[in-house]
């Protein structure tokens, strides 16, 4: 599976299975397909190593990052996660579609 594959399933799983909540979780881009285009979305405020996806949920924002079972972050994808880590967000590595659930189902019985 790659981590293409794994982010659209996570992403119909969730509008599924939540329809109301739809437009609170989103795809972070951040992957320009050239320079040309990198240098203007970082005009636009393209950040490096941000998190694939971003849930909002009661006043907090959750973000994951989705690899295959062996893909592993890049050095600014670790810098970026202790950046949000010390402000005291939530940021979790996701490598299946189970185990977003399970991430989904703790958030939302922790803030009910």
């Amino acid at each position: 599976m790659t981590e293409e594959r794994l982010q659209q399933d996570i992403f119909i799983w969730f509008v599924n299975t939540y329809p109301c909540k739809r437009g609170l979780f989103f795809h972070n881009y951040n992957n320009p397909r050239n320079a040309i285009q990198g240098a203007k979305l970082k005009t636009l405020g393209l950040v490096s190593g941000v998190a694939d996806m971003t849930l909002l949920h009661n006043k907090k924002a959750y973000f994951f990052e989705l690899k295959t079972p062996t893909g592993k972050q890049s050095k600014r994808q670790k810098e970026w996660e202790e950046q949000v880590t010390s402000n005291k967000f939530y940021y979790k590595i996701i490598r299946s579609l189970d185990e977003f659930k399970k991430e989904i189902s703790y958030i939302y019985k922790a803030n009910s």
